[in-house]
């Protein structure tokens, strides 16, 4: 993993997670950088009209930048527009996923922790999101386990994470707090999510095949509504937040329903 120094420049291609104001005309601007995990830069002037970076630091929009390495934060002294996803501003749906996988993946990272994998799951990601006939949450799904994978947080959909049983289909439930399954003897004393054998299915081939497998995916209502508060309950107890973005997302409704899979 590249080391940085204090007061040297770098270069790195990133993904924008969040931009907060700072004085009257500066921003903060949160990337994850393919080089060198998660980066915090000032973008000085960019909330200036005549501002030659704000164009290329918009949200979840994927730049190739040059830093330089200050005391608490970096300063942006240049950026430049890879791919900007038009999708995200003409679909809430869609900017509300994107949302919800930057939140999770900038909860899991730490500062200056290069996680390629988990840099390259995020642009394959975005780009899929960003095509019109995508269906927004299978292909979340696919990249949220994704993450959790990378960063060591697969959940368990095979055993009981409390008794180590297989999972025999029947009334099984999620648990967040142990970390995945868990069978029907031990869903009494866990708090824990309704888990039909269909949605459990769903899961199984979502971890298995990732985005290409997502991408074709259609899920009756309960199904999606069982993958979105499980996943969001689990992530939310691994990065120890809520997902914000999670809320936006269930209240609209994103995508169409059809034959959970098999």
């Amino acid at each position: 993993m590249a080391v940085l120094q204090r007061s040297s420049t770098y270069k790195a291609e990133g993904v924008v997670l969040s931009r907060r104001d700072l004085g009257d005309a500066d921003r903060i601007v949160t990337l994850f950088t393919r080089e060198f995990g998660r980066r915090r830069l000032v973008a000085r002037g960019s909330r200036r009209p005549t501002s030659q970076h704000a164009p290329h630091i918009e949200l979840f929009s994927r730049v190739r930048l040059v830093g330089g390495v200050g005391a608490t934060l970096d300063v942006l002294t240049q950026a430049q527009n890879l791919e900007a996803y038009p999708r995200f501003r003409e679909d809430l749906a869609a900017f509300a996923a994107a949302g919800w996988a930057v939140e999770l993946l900038d909860g899991l990272s730490e500062d200056g922790e290069a996680t390629p994998d988990a840099y390259a799951a995020l642009v394959a990601f975005l780009g899929a999101l960003n095509q019109r006939a995508a269906d927004p949450e299978p292909l979340l799904s696919a990249l949220a386990l994704s993450l959790l994978d990378v960063h060591g947080y697969a959940p368990e959909l095979w055993q009981c994470t409390v008794c180590s049983r297989t999972i025999e289909p029947g009334a099984h439930a999620f648990a967040p707090r142990t970390g995945g399954v868990i069978c029907s003897t031990c869903s009494h004393d866990n708090a824990s999510h309704p888990l039909s054998v269909d949605t459990l299915k769903t899961l199984r081939f979502i971890a298995h095949e990732g985005l290409t497998g997502a991408a074709r995916l259609r899920a009756d209502p309960r199904t999606r509504a069982e993958l979105r508060t499980a996943l969001r309950a689990y992530a939310a107890s691994v990065v120890e937040r809520d997902i914000a973005s999670a809320h936006i997302l269930e209240r609209v409704g994103a995508g169409s329903a059809g034959p959970a899979a098999r």
